[in-house]
């Protein structure tokens, strides 16, 4: 008998833990659902993923700057700096981009988004044969994202999008005009000051 009694009472002090585990995940999941008032404007830095067709992918940095319309839409105006390597042809890209993010679930302290938007992609080539070209070219981009309200002033985010970009010109190492597809996927990761 007192075995049975000692599986008993285990068993009803491990029915009690898991209660209490699952009450504090179902609370935790309230809060992540929870609306979160921020201020109309954010502004941050970024890393920045890059991966062009043509080019390997590689790390760099970024700022953004978002107005919040309402809480379902924001506007993010954003400039970036990269570098890639197309062969014997370098590239130095500054990308402006202006995007629209669609809150479908307005900003809960964990908002998905999806966005879409354009941009202006100033960029120096250099290539062989002393090619040196400075290029004004522009995209279209498309993707979503994830957004973590840490509280009313500060966010971290993370977002995925397709670029869709005119070719870059220059020349092979035969000196024999050339283009390279830049169209690529970029990922960023920002912490954001709201006020």
């Amino acid at each position: 008998m007192p075995s049975r009694r000692r599986t008993v009472t285990g068993t009803s002090a491990s029915t009690t833990v898991d209660r209490r585990w699952a009450m504090m995940i179902a609370v935790g999941a309230q809060g992540l659902f929870e609306q979160v008032n921020i201020g109309p404007v954010s502004i941050g830095g970024r890393a920045t993923y890059y991966d062009p067709k043509d080019a390997s992918g590689e790390w760099y940095g970024g700022a953004q700057v978002r107005l919040y319309a309402f809480r379902f839409l924001a506007f993010e105006g954003s400039a970036d700096y990269r570098r890639n390597d197309f062969g014997n042809t370098r590239v130095h890209s500054y990308p402006v981009q202006v995007s629209a993010l669609i809150y479908p679930f307005g900003t809960m302290r964990l908002a998905p988004f999806i966005l879409g938007g354009g941009g202006w992609y100033y960029s120096t080539v250099r290539g062989p044969g002393n090619f040196d070209d400075t290029q004004n070219r522009f995209g279209f981009h498309a993707g979503g994202g994830l957004q973590f309200f840490l509280n009313k002033h500060w966010s971290i985010d993370s977002t995925y999008r397709y670029i869709w970009l005119e070719r870059i010109e220059s020349k092979d190492q035969n000196v024999v005009d050339k283009k390279f597809n830049d169209n690529g996927h970029m990922i960023t990761i920002g912490l954001n000051f709201h006020f």
